[in-house]
């Protein structure tokens, strides 16, 4: 991250719940409407898919950090 990103996260940071929790509503909005649309029923079949990977072995589950650590990896911030 280059420092103004650092720093903007830092004054988001030090707001107040309400405030951080609507920022991170409208963050996640905008990064959903930049990706292509899906069905409910597409969800739905692929959160049974990924049950069935995670339940039979094929696949193995990371942690919300390690998720967040490769992103930033292959988005180049990290």
């Amino acid at each position: 991250m280059n420092m103004a990103t650092n720093e903007l996260i830092e004054q988001a940071m030090a707001l107040p719940l309400a405030d951080r929790v609507a920022i991170a509503e409208a963050l996640w909005q905008s990064i959903d409407e930049g990706l292509p649309a899906s069905t409910e029923q597409d969800a739905i079949e692929q959160a049974f898919r990924r049950d069935a990977e995670l339940t039979s072995g094929q696949v193995e589950s990371r942690t919300h950090e390690e998720v967040m650590k490769a992103a930033r990896r292959a988005l180049g911030c990290d």
